[in-house]
């Protein structure tokens, strides 16, 4: 009879040393490989979300960046068409003859030029008639077809310049981009011709090949062993994309950077924004000549209609991903072959307590939180009291990512707190309180278009304090701060909670006033006026209280467009001072005195 246990009576007997060894592999090597796994897989979806995030957040701020140089071009341009200088210049070359017409071809050609030596931003500044006839420059100038079939396309009542597309000058040999700012004659009716700046493309390159920002950086993984996620948070790495600019069509007009030679010519190789979008998602794509790259893009608005895309390569952006699967085999493997031969040699004296290990392993594999009693003082009790640590440490781990976690989320949360801080005092004048004049400009094109479509009426009041400038120079800029902060305080007592009051600049101040008339305008404008006379608290040098001129315009009566509403206010504020001040004017009407005052110049 064979003896039970034997080898005869059991062919295919495995050893107990085998059976301890694939036991350890399984309380080991399976939860070091799964928590392994996990790690790798959270690292992958934490670094692509910092590379989204990172790649979408330069998108933005160097599509803010360059709309924002455009549009200082453009501004400065259309400050130089106001010039006595330009606008009298082109009009009378258009009329004289000879030696006048020369003379005056000769003074905007110093304006120019005295112009270009502040702003070295562009390449040369000329001026040109209705036609494109040159009449006078900073250097020999041509304009290009292209160029001058954008102004004929241009409306004679355009009141804004804008810029061209970039375009490849054959009369220059190379790419060029130009700022066309309507210069209208005398009254302001009529375009009479064009202030044109030929931009440096160094200077739109520096822009594009700039860091947005140190918020590029993202949060990179490190794992050294499955005990340490705590310090996988720590280590991060810079992602600096480069930037392409491309045409309405996809073409690129600067690559990494760098202007291209023949613009438009070639095509870029990913998926733009369609439709009404405005960013498309951040993909992955294989380019000629950069290799497997990510990439993102953005619509550009404004005075340069087309697309914004960043690249990196892929290599770069998950650079941090390979190393910490490097890390994790580098650590995990070495400690799992230890374990292994540790254990092999512990099973030749370990036998009774297997058992229990064992049903341990299994109850751990299944997700429970296992501890096992520790008995003696030899290998096994070492093997049990390390199989209690490593299940205490996977908790922590576990712990530790949940505490992590809740710190992202905090830090979140107080970033959106921050962000709205700084959304307020974006738009907030620090001396008055009231709102800035850029919150005015974004303010009125939306308060218009709301009306309009709603078929209300909205009036714009434009505020400025007599004689401010003798003001401060009698009494001193701090009151002279403070004169301005008792007429804000006027206006915001004065106007209704759903009106808008800024300082539009210097000693002006504006009231936008949603449904309300011109008649009910004027009379909230006299109210203004009539509040600031009566609480001044300083005597001044030209009478006995500060006094305020206000004009009024409402639309659509007065103007159908922002620009078209703040000049018309502006001319009758300014017939508000050429009349006396400290009075109410309504836009086409003549003022009412209110009461004898010497007239003095300011």
């Amino acid at each position: 009879m064979t003896e039970p246990g034997t080898q005869e009576g059991r062919p295919y007997r495995v050893s107990l040393q085998a059976k301890i060894l694939l036991v350890v592999l399984l309380c080991t090597g399976i939860p070091v490989a799964v928590m392994g796994a996990y790690l790798l897989q959270l690292n992958e979806r934490i670094v692509g979300d910092k590379v989204r995030e990172a790649m979408t957040n330069a998108l933005f701020r160097k599509a803010s960046d360059l709309q924002k140089w455009f549009e200082e071009r453009r501004a400065e341009t259309q400050s130089w068409t106001t010039s006595y200088v330009v606008y009298e210049g082109v009009e009378a070359t258009a009329r004289a003859q000879g030696a006048e017409r020369s003379r005056w071809m000769r003074d905007l050609a110093q304006y120019l030029e005295s112009v270009l030596g502040h702003h070295r931003v562009y390449e040369s500044l000329f001026v040109v008639d209705r036609s494109g006839q040159v009449l006078a420059g900073t250097r020999e100038e041509r304009l290009e077809e292209w160029a001058t079939t954008q102004i004929g396309q241009a409306s004679a009542e355009a009141s804004t310049g804008f810029v061209s597309p970039l375009h490849r000058s054959e009369w220059l040999g190379r790419p060029t981009m130009l700022v066309l700012q309507p210069i209208r004659g005398r009254g302001n009716r009529t375009v009479v011709g064009y202030l044109i700046g030929r931009l440096d493309l160094r200077e739109l390159e520096s822009h594009l090949g700039t860091p947005v920002d140190a918020e590029t950086a993202f949060l990179g993984l490190r794992i050294d062993s499955i005990e340490t996620l705590q310090s996988s948070l720590d280590d991060s790495t810079e992602l600096t994309p480069d930037f392409w600019l491309l045409n309405a069509d996809g073409g690129i007009l600067a690559e990494r950077g760098k202007v291209v030679g023949k613009p438009g010519e070639r095509k870029f190789p990913g998926e733009l924004p369609d439709g009404a979008s405005t960013v498309a998602p951040v993909r992955e794509i294989e380019m000629l000549g950069h290799g497997r790259t990510v990439y993102a893009g953005r619509r550009l608005e404004g005075h340069l209609p087309g697309f914004l895309a960043a690249t990196l390569p892929e290599q770069t952006a998950y650079k941090s991903l390979r190393e910490s699967r490097i890390r994790l085999m580098r650590w995990g493997v070495p400690m799992l072959v230890a374990i292994l031969l540790l254990t092999v040699l512990a099973a030749r004296r370990a036998l009774r307590p297997i058992h229990l290990l064992a049903d341990g392993a299994r109850r751990v594999s299944k997700g429970e939180d296992v501890y096992l009693p520790v008995s003696g003082n030899d290998e096994i009790a070492g093997l049990t009291i390390a199989f209690n640590e490593m299940v205490a440490k996977v908790r922590e781990g576990r712990q530790r990512l949940e505490e992590a976690r809740d710190q992202l989320s905090r830090t979140n949360e107080g970033l959106r707190a921050a962000n709205r801080t700084l959304e307020t005092l974006a738009i907030t004048d620090g001396l008055t309180g009231l709102y800035n004049h850029r919150h005015f400009q974004d303010t009125i094109e939306k308060e218009i278009r709301r009306c309009e479509r709603e078929g209300r009426a909205l009036s714009l009041l434009l505020i400025d304090i007599d004689h401010f400038k003798q003001y401060n120079d009698r009494f001193g800029h701090t009151e002279g701060d403070a004169a301005l902060r008792r007429v804000a305080g006027q206006i915001m007592k004065t106007i209704r909670s759903t009106d808008l009051a800024f300082r539009y600049g210097g000693e002006e101040m504006a009231v936008l006033l949603p449904s309300c008339g011109r008649e009910q305008a004027t009379d909230v404008a006299e109210k203004i006026r009539v509040a600031v006379s009566t609480s001044s608290a300083r005597t001044g040098r030209f009478g006995a209280k500060n006094t305020v001129s206000i004009g009024v315009a409402t639309f659509p009566e007065d103007g159908r467009v922002s620009r078209a509403l703040v000049d018309t206010a502006d001319a009758a504020l300014y017939e508000a001072k050429r009349t006396g001040r400290d009075r109410v004017v309504q836009a086409g009407r003549h003022a009412t005195p209110v009461a004898p005052k010497t007239e003095t110049a300011g």
